[in-house]
């Protein structure tokens, strides 16, 4: 009798992918009213995204790719947000 696997590994990259973006929109909008922020975690949670993607054979990689862009941009806004509030006013 053949064993369903319910795992769908594209749909978890492009969940994660898509909890990592809200994350970091949140964390952006934060950073930008001058809020306190932590964004402690992070790291090893893009670093496990990244491990996944790798992970799917490469037709199926390119299918998750506007989700991982789409991150790096939200990604990119917080950098700007974080280095704006970090530069000396005046």
């Amino acid at each position: 009798m053949p064993h369903d696997n319910p795992y769908d590994p594209i749909a978890a990259v492009r969940a994660l992918a898509e909890e990592l973006t809200g994350t970091i929109g949140l964390a952006c909008a934060l950073a930008e009213s001058g809020r306190t922020i932590d964004l402690a975690g992070l790291d090893r949670r893009i670093g496990l995204l990244c491990a996944k993607a790798l992970d799917l054979p490469s037709d199926e990689g390119r299918r998750v790719r506007p989700r991982l862009i789409a991150l790096s941009g939200s990604m990119e806004a917080l950098s700007q947000a974080l280095l704006a509030r970090a530069a000396p006013s005046g």
